[in-house]
């Protein structure tokens, strides 16, 4: 007997043992809900940065980092579909009268600057006076400009008035009075610029030696940080297209799409833009599909590779400029127009199209007329018969070359020209460093003038370098360089040859009086091309405007400060994965006017089609699946029920410390054992039955 009740007291107590050890062993805890992490929107683009951002300031009027979907526009403008889309401002309306045209500017009210201030035309006067300091152009043709209350903009251009006024006036990106108002003294609303009785001349050094901390802008974006190679941008967490629910339309064939700030507006989270070093470096990275976004400089290869990729759209298009041959026109013998020709006689033209391209042989277009009018566009200025007349296609033709050097006393010797003064003739040409076709093509032209006889290296200098070294100070012997027509106008290249690259610089170091011949054009005899140059922008008249254009297209084919080679076409890299569109790819890939901007303007691309929500971040991920209802009650209830029990067997866990060494036998601890895992069983039914608390 005593032995069975002995027995017994040990199998309670081993059986409320089990029941604290299965309730103990484990550590059970509440359980709370755990919040869905929303997925991270990261597009990473790929964009030239010459020089790259750590040299570089904040200051948007000297040498300031990218400002790219930071600081905006009054009105975005699309070439090719020749239409103002309202950005800042929401409207204009223009008055002409005899002696200036009048702009005025309606601001859209409501959007806020990245430091919380509100965008007034405070903020425009302070940019147009800004600029105005530092000596922008276009400025020379403003009257003045007026505010007249906070959200009204008068702008007053002089007559005549320049062909392109619209875009250079509305196509106006805004700087912050908080940030640049100190260089306005006295500037208020209502009020106007030109402001009275300031230095200017004080006021513009301090503008550009003023070194702030940061970008304020009324974009999306502000930088996270930068380095070298990147620089990354992070998403405010407001942004008037959205919170104002502004939206636009865009007219296409297919009909008419309404689009932006709508429930289905989305921007990423992350901007990464990788600065494009050098093309070739390039290359692998955007046939791995690293990139979302690739603005320039692909190879043939690929575009090959990326056009059989589904998940990417390669659009191409008009650049609106080339590939042209700069002489410097003051290092003797280039100052000879006879030695110009010569040159150009012995480049063979189609060879060169051969090697500079950049996407494949569709990528170019040599010019048959080498005036610098987009060959697309030539015979609508100048016609057939007067071009056969009065200019010179330059064909190949290397025994005219060779004839005219010899006219002027050079000698050939053993394959190699000498000058009349005995010195062996040597050239250099400059090409900017890295850039797929341009440094394939100043090597093929250094290849033929060598085999020529006229020996030639080439010099690749970093972009960020160009302007100093090749306009300004005209360092240089030969070199590639851009004929342009961004503008759909012979302006455009006329304007960069003989005023960027003439006044006040060094570089063409060509003369812009020159003679024309009668029956050229009405402007004849000794004629200046910058003169006409700045007749042209102000000429309406499309018969006067072509006379003008004659002129300038006889002196750059005739005395030939610039050879141009020919036109290029753009090829972009759109990952159509990463990047939504909000009418349907189908339809924007059908709407060519559109993507023009595309090859010639990154900023439209960034500015207006990514942060208008045209282009937009696609759908995020779904969150993982939901935790089924009421199981969190449930767990948490067995939790309490769990505890309970353990409390009320702590003080049987002290006595059964005494009991310790008590069962030694074989047949005792096999008996336990099955006993233990009867009650485990139970314990496990019992807590599972438990009903979950009513909530």
């Amino acid at each position: 007997m005593g032995y069975s009740n002995k027995g017994n007291r040990v199998l309670t107590y081993l059986m409320m043992l089990t029941l604290l050890l299965a309730t103990t062993a484990i550590a059970v805890k509440p359980l709370v809900a755990a919040p869905q992490e929303k997925e991270e929107l990261v597009l990473h683009i790929l964009q030239p940065c010459e020089p790259p951002p750590p040299m570089r300031t904040w200051n948007v009027f000297y040498r300031c980092r990218p400002t790219y979907m930071i600081i905006e526009p009054l009105f975005w403008y699309s070439r090719g579909e020749r239409k103002f889309y309202p950005w800042l401002a929401e409207s204009y309306t223009e008055k002409i009268t005899e002696d200036k045209i009048i702009l005025t500017v309606k601001l859209r009210k409501g959007i806020k600057w990245s430091d919380g201030k509100e965008f007034t035309a405070l903020d425009v006067l302070t940019t147009f006076w800004c600029r105005w300091l530092t000596g922008w152009g276009p400025t020379k043709y403003l009257e003045k400009v007026e505010a007249p209350d906070k959200y009204t903009v008068i702008i007053y251009i002089k007559k005549p008035a320049p062909l392109f006024y619209k875009k250079w006036f509305l196509n106006f990106f805004v700087v912050s009075y908080a940030q640049y108002g100190q260089f306005a003294p006295g500037l208020k609303i209502p009020g106007s610029i030109p402001l009275k009785g300031v230095d200017m001349d004080e006021l513009k050094k301090k503008l550009l030696d003023y070194r702030p901390d940061k970008l304020i802008g009324t974009g999306p974006y502000e930088y996270e940080r930068f380095t070298d190679t990147e620089w990354i941008y992070k998403l405010r967490p407001h942004y008037w297209v959205k919170d104002l629910g502004v939206t636009w339309t865009l007219e296409t064939p297919k009909g008419k799409f309404v689009f932006g700030g709508t429930k289905d507006y989305r921007l990423w989270d992350k901007i990464i833009w990788h600065r494009r070093i050098s093309d070739p470096a390039s290359w692998p990275l955007v046939k791995a599909g690293m990139f979302d976004y690739t603005w320039t400089g692909m190879s043939e290869d690929v575009y090959e590779t990326m056009k059989r990729n589904p998940g990417y759209w390669t659009c191409t298009g008009p650049w609106l400029h080339g590939h042209c041959l700069y002489f410097n026109c003051k290092r003797y013998p280039l100052n000879i127009t006879e030695v110009r020709w010569a040159i150009a006689y012995a480049i063979n033209l189609d060879e060169y199209c051969k090697v500079a391209v950049e996407w494949g042989p569709e990528s170019v277009v040599p010019a048959e007329w080498p005036v610098c009018i987009s060959p697309s566009d030539v015979y609508n200025w100048l016609s057939k018969d007067w071009l056969e007349k009065w200019c010179n296609k330059y064909e190949y033709n290397p025994s005219k070359a060779e004839e005219l050097l010899k006219s002027l006393g050079f000698t050939k010797k053993d394959g190699k020209w000498y000058l009349p003064t005995g010195e062996q003739f040597k050239l250099t040409v400059h090409v900017p460093a890295g850039w797929c076709g341009w440094v394939p093509g100043a090597e093929n032209i250094a290849v033929q003038l060598t085999r020529f006889g006229i020996e030639t290296k080439v010099i690749e200098l970093d972009w960020g370098m160009w302007g100093e070294t090749i306009r300004k100070r005209g360092d240089f012997w030969l070199a590639i360089d851009f004929w342009t027509y961004g503008t759909y106008h012979p302006w455009d290249s006329y304007n960069r040859f003989y005023v960027s690259y003439t006044v006040g610089v060094e570089g063409l170091g060509f003369n812009p009086v020159q003679y024309v011949p009668e029956g050229v054009s009405k402007y004849h005899g000794k004629v200046n091309a910058t003169e006409l140059v700045e007749k042209l922008i102000v000429t309406y008249d499309k018969e006067e405007a072509k006379e003008i254009v004659k002129a300038l297209a006889y002196i750059t084919n005739h005395y030939l400060p610039v050879l141009q080679l020919h036109e290029k076409k753009f090829y972009n890299n759109v990952n159509i994965k990463h990047i939504d569109c909000a009418v349907g790819w189908a339809v924007y890939m059908d709407y060519k006017p559109i993507q023009i901007e595309q090859g010639n303007n990154p900023g439209f691309v960034y500015g207006f089609l990514m942060c208008s929500g045209l282009w937009r971040a696609p759908t995020p991920k779904p969150a993982a699946p939901a935790v089924p209802a009421g199981l969190y009650e449930t767990v948490n209830a067995t939790y309490k029920t769990v505890t309970t029990i353990s409390s009320e067997l702590k003080t049987i866990k002290d006595q059964l410390s005494a009991l310790a060494g008590q069962v030694g036998t074989l047949t005792a601890v096999a008996a336990i054992e099955g006993i233990i895992i009867i009650i485990l069983a139970v314990a496990v039914v019992m807590i599972s039955r438990k009903k979950a608390p009513e909530t």
